[in-house]
């Protein structure tokens, strides 16, 4: 798996794209086609977004830490 530095220097975009390639690679193989397609119209409305807003940099230590959420509840 990929640690930070796989990373590193890229926009948060690019580390989408980053993320789905690999995990959509044939040896690595955890996400479907469509979930690849899925992150890379993200990255692409993310591109959007921050390029039609004023403050688009990332912080100058990189990608910002992951906030994990709680699963959602399954079932009743």
């Amino acid at each position: 798996m990929p640690r930070a530095d796989y990373y590193e220097g890229l926009t948060l975009a690019d580390a989408l794209r980053a993320f789905a390639d690999h995990h959509s690679a044939p040896r690595t193989r955890h996400i479907t086609a469509d979930e690849t397609a899925l992150i890379y119209r993200a990255a692409g409305r993310l591109e959007q977004v921050l390029s039609d807003s004023s403050s688009h940099e990332l912080p100058d230590d990189g990608i910002a830490p992951v906030v994990y959420m709680p699963q959602r509840a399954v079932g009743g």
